[in-house]
């Protein structure tokens, strides 16, 4: 599952906040808050698969080390005084370890955790560890082996990609160093402390190499997700206005006309074309002209707040509206509405020969069950001639005996 795109106007469009992002090179490991969220639901819908696979190899290593237990407790403690305080710790260590596996396993598999995963994701790693450390420190007051090598085997499980990021691990991975350092100075014997901080000194060089490691990781995390996600908005999206252009109208049409026809709805296409807008760019300039596009762009993108509705940029002066279940009458004065919006803009055309403002025609094609891209571009391309035959700044569309006109302007000699 992906996660959803960002939530912004026409103008404010994800392009502009990935570039800035990647400009920024994100040395600190934070985006600003919208891509940050966004980032962060995207690590943990993405990395469930690398959760559970670090989740199986640590139930591997607890079945390792639980035979070696055994092995362990049969050949050197049976039978010795050292026997009741082996079962009084270890047993209870070992099965809290194995609990906290498979509960999360469990979790994850019901999909119970939801939003709190990384937080038993981190809670699961911290019970694991500790249980590690009290196991080896009992190995180590009894005389057989130190704990070392099993308690960096643990603390690297800490780094590995579980859809945490490198802000949540690092404190948690600091304390439990701190609770694995401490515990050794509580528990042994002033006799093993040599051997205890020099391994510990190794421990700590350990963790830095690994943390190190992550940051790297999540960085290039970071940069290829902004990359991806910056090629799949302007792929799908006008990077003038932010309005969806003609790839995504196409995927968008066959979603609405397939679900239209199940549901027994109509699909209405809008095309809107500026009104000598080539006289306008002439005579203002482009920047202007690009200027009164985006404009226009943010009138007609409040008209496709519903989830089904999409505003387009068809190109050049022209743009387009999908609206779903709407009645064409109905659009038909939602449109003359529009019209006196953008007579509100007060986008000054003094060239015009329609008026001494920017207007605009729209002509509106109703889909049939059989209706494809083209045919319904053809019959809103009818309705717009309509309208601009009519005498331009009109509304036209099916069962409209005559073309709606918008509002009333002033009209050039």
């Amino acid at each position: 599952m992906r996660s959803s795109p960002l939530n912004t106007s026409a103008l404010d469009n994800p392009s502009r906040l990935y570039r800035r992002e990647l400009q920024g090179r994100f040395l600190g490991l934070r985006f600003g808050a919208a891509v940050e969220d966004e980032f962060v639901s995207f690590l943990r819908e993405t990395q469930t698969r690398n959760v559970r696979f670090c989740i199986w190899i640590g139930l591997i290593l607890w079945m390792g080390v639980a035979c070696w237990d055994v092995a362990r407790y049969v050949q050197n403690i049976q039978g010795t005084a050292n026997e009741a305080q082996f079962l009084k710790l270890l047993l209870p260590a070992r099965l809290a370890g194995l609990l906290a596996l498979t509960g999360l396993l469990i979790g994850m598999h019901r999909r119970l955790w939801g939003r709190w995963q990384h937080v038993a994701c981190l809670v699961t790693v911290s019970v694991y560890c500790i249980t590690g450390f009290l196991t080896g420190y009992l190995y180590m007051e009894m005389g057989m082996g130190n704990a070392m090598a099993g308690s960096i085997l643990i603390l690297m499980a800490v780094f590995l990609p579980c859809g945490l990021t490198f802000r949540e691990t690092m404190p948690t991975t600091a304390a439990l160093l701190v609770a694995y350092l401490l515990a050794g100075w509580w528990i042994l014997s002033p006799a093993e402390w040599s051997e205890f901080w020099a391994i510990a000194s190794l421990l700590v060089l350990c963790m830095m190499m690994m943390a190190f490691s992550s940051y790297l990781r999540e960085r290039g995390t970071r940069e290829q997700f902004v990359l991806r996600r910056l090629l799949d908005w302007e792929a799908g999206h006008d990077p003038l206005t932010g309005l969806a252009n003609r790839r995504s109208f196409q995927k968008h049409f066959e979603i609405c006309l397939a679900q239209a026809r199940r549901d027994d709805k109509t699909l209405l296409l809008v095309i809107l074309d500026l009104d000598h807008f080539k006289l306008y760019n002439d005579h203002y300039g482009h920047k202007a002209g690009d200027r009164a596009l985006q404009q226009v762009a943010l009138v007609l993108e409040h008209y496709a707040a519903r989830p089904m509705d999409l505003a387009i940029r068809l190109g050049g002066e022209e743009f387009g509206l999908l609206s779903y279940a709407d009645d064409a009458k109905a659009l038909k004065l939602r449109m003359q509405h529009l019209l006196q919006q953008l007579q509100g803009l007060q986008i000054s055309h003094e060239f015009s020969p329609t008026a001494t403002c920017l207007t605009a025609s729209i002509g509106i094609a109703q889909a049939e069950a059989t209706c494809t891209t083209d045919s319904l571009f053809q019959q809103a391309d009818a309705q717009l001639y309509r309208a601009k035959n009519a005498g331009r700044n009109q509304v036209c569309g099916p069962d409209m005996d005559m073309c709606a006109e918008g509002p009333e302007l002033q009209v050039m000699a």
